[in-house]
C-alpha cells in the first residue's frame, strides 16, 4: 500500500523542479503506453472482424457436421474344388463365384439416421451421395482429379448462391442435368498456367469415375460429357465438383433412395464439437466418419489464431520501448536525486518506503497511459464508421476509404482487458530495478561530503 506522503513524493519526482527533461521523459513515457495500448486494441478488432468475417463465410455455405457411410467391402470369394476333368487337365484346381456386394450407402429412414436427426440443435438438413472422380478437359487433355458431390438444389443454393467467389454461365445457382459445378482448384488444374480460368464456362468436360462396369471386352470406367456452369472458390471446397444429386447417384453407382452422406447445419456452429460427440454416440457404429467445419477448415483456423498471437507480440513491442523509457528515465532520476533520497531515509523513511516512491511513479504512467490508450482504441473502433466516412470525403484517401469501408471490426472485451493488463505488467516490470535501486541508497554515503 503506498502512503500519502509516498505519493506527494512520486508525483514530485514526476514533475521535477526545474527539471524539464525529466517531466518531458515522463510525458513521452505515457504516451508511448497510451500509443501501444491504443494498437493494441485496434489491432484486435481488426483482427476479430477479420476472423469473424471468414468463419461466417465458412460456417454460412459449407455444413457445419458431415455424416458419410464408408463403402461396404467387397465379400471374398467363394472357392469349391473343381470336378470338370478338362479344368482339372488344365490346372484349375478351384471353382469360385463372386457373392454380390452389398448396396452402397443408407437409406434416409435407416434407424441411425433417425437417431441423429432427432437431435437438438440442427437447423437444416440435406442428403448427398460423394465419391472420388476425375475431371478431363478434351480440346488439350488436361486432367485433375476431384470429390464428386451430388447435391439437392436447396443444397446447391446453400453453398452457392451467397459465395462472392461464385462465378455462373447461367447467373444463377442452379445445376440442370448434364452441368456441373468445378471448384477453383480443378479448374486452375485444366489450365496451362494453373489458376482458375473463368473461360471454362460453357465448355463440356469428360467426368470419370473410378467405379466401373464389366463388360465382355473386360472393366470400363463411368464417363459421361458435362457442361461447366459454374466455377466458385471456397476454402476446404476449392477441390469439389457439384453435381445434381439424381444425376450423380447414378453416375456414382447408387441404388434409388440411397445416400452416403448427410450435411447438417447448426443454430450455433461454435458447439460444433460437442455436437459432434453426440452424433458419435446416436450412431455407435465404425460405418460412418464424422468431420466438422473445424475439422476441414483445421490449418486455416489455426493459421488465424498464429496471426492473431503473433501480431498482438509484435504489437505489444511498443509498450517495451515505453516501458525502457521508463527504466532508462528513472534510473537517471535516482542517480540526480540522491540526496532527496538520503533526506527521506535521515527523517525515517525505509528503504521499502523509498522503494514504494519510485514503484508509484511508474504505477502512475501506467494506469494514466492505459487509460489514455483505452480510450483512444475504444474511440476509434466504436466510431469506425465515422472515421471512414470523414476520410471518404477527402479525394486522395477516397481509395484507402473505400477499402477501410469493407473492413469488418468486432470489439472484443476479453482482448481490451489483455491490452491494458499487458501494459501495466511490462510498465510496473520496468519500475523494479530502479526502486530496487533507490531502496538501497545508504544516507551517510551520501551525505558525507554535504
Amino acid at each position: 500500500m503506498i502512503r500519502a506522503y509516498e505519493r506527494q513524493a512520486s508525483f514530485k519526482y514526476l514533475t521535477g523542479r526545474g527539471g524539464r527533461f525529466l517531466s518531458l521523459s515522463a510525458l513521452f513515457s505515457l504516451l508511448g503506453i497510451a500509443v501501444g495500448v491504443a494498437a493494441l486494441i485496434i489491432a484486435s478488432a481488426f483482427l476479430n472482424g477479420q476472423r469473424d468475417s471468414l468463419l461466417e463465410a465458412i460456417q454460412g455455405r459449407s455444413p457445419h457436421v458431415v455424416i458419410t457411410a464408408r463403402n461396404p467391402e467387397a465379400p471374398p470369394p467363394m472357392c469349391e474344388p473343381e470336378t470338370d476333368p478338362i479344368n482339372l487337365a488344365l490346372g484349375v484346381t478351384e471353382r469360385c463365384t463372386q457373392a454380390q456386394t452389398p448396396p452402397k450407402g443408407f437409406l434416409a429412414d435407416d434407424a441411425r439416421i433417425a437417431r441423429v436427426l432427432g437431435l437438438s440443435g440442427i437447423s437444416d438438413v440435406f442428403f448427398e451421395v460423394s465419391g472420388q472422380g476425375m475431371v478431363v478437359l478434351p480440346s488439350s487433355g488436361a486432367v485433375s482429379g476431384t470429390f464428386l458431390r451430388g447435391l439437392s438444389e436447396p443444397a446447391i443454393t446453400q453453398r452457392l448462391a451467397g459465395n462472392p467467389n461464385a462465378y455462373s454461365a447461367s447467373n444463377t445457382a442452379d445445376l440442370a442435368r448434364g452441368e456441373v459445378a468445378l471448384g477453383f482448384a480443378v479448374a486452375a488444374n485444366l489450365n496451362p498456367e494453373r489458376r482458375a480460368s473463368l473461360g471454362l464456362l460453357g465448355q463440356t468436360l469428360d467426368l470419370v469415375s473410378p467405379d466401373g462396369t464389366t463388360t465382355i471386352i473386360g472393366w470400363t470406367p463411368r464417363r459421361r460429357d458435362v457442361r461447366v456452369n459454374i466455377i466458385f472458390g471456397g476454402f476446404a471446397e476449392r477441390n469439389e465438383t457439384y453435381l445434381p444429386l439424381e444425376s450423380a447417384r447414378t453416375f456414382l453407382g447408387f441404388d434409388e433412395g440411397r445416400y452416403n452422406g448427410l450435411q447438417l447445419y447448426l443454430s450455433d456452429p461454435n458447439g460444433v464439437d460437442d455436437f459432434a460427440r453426440q452424433v458419435q454416440l446416436a450412431l455407435d457404429d465404425a460405418g460412418f466418419s464424422i468431420s466438422t467445419w473445424r475439422d476441414r477448415n483445421q490449418a486455416f483456423v489455426a493459421t488465424l489464431g498464429i496471426q492473431r498471437v503473433v501480431l498482438m507480440f509484435v504489437l505489444a513491442l511498443i509498450v517495451v520501448v515505453a516501458a525502457f523509457n521508463i527504466l532508462a528515465s528513472q534510473i537517471m532520476l535516482v542517480r540526480d536525486k540522491r540526496k532527496g533520497i538520503a533526506l527521506l531515509r535521515t527523517i525515517g523513511a525505509t528503504s521499502a518506503s523509498v522503494g514504494r516512491v519510485f514503484v508509484g511513479m511508474g504505477l502512475f504512467l501506467a494506469i494514466f497511459g492505459c487509460l489514455l490508450g483505452l480510450g483512444i482504441g475504444l474511440g476509434v473502433v466504436l466510431n469506425f464508421s465515422a472515421i471512414v466516412a470523414f476520410f471518404a470525403g477527402i479525394p486522395a484517401m477516397a481509395g484507402a476509404a473505400e477499402f477501410l469501408g469493407s473492413v469488418t471490426v468486432t470489439l472484443s472485451l476479453g482482448d481490451t482487458v489483455l491490452a491494458v493488463a499487458i501494459a501495466l505488467v511490462i510498465t510496473l516490470l520496468a519500475t523494479l530495478y530502479p526502486a530496487w535501486q533507490a531502496s538501497k541508497t545508504e544516507p551517510a554515503e551520501v551525505l558525507r561530503y554535504v
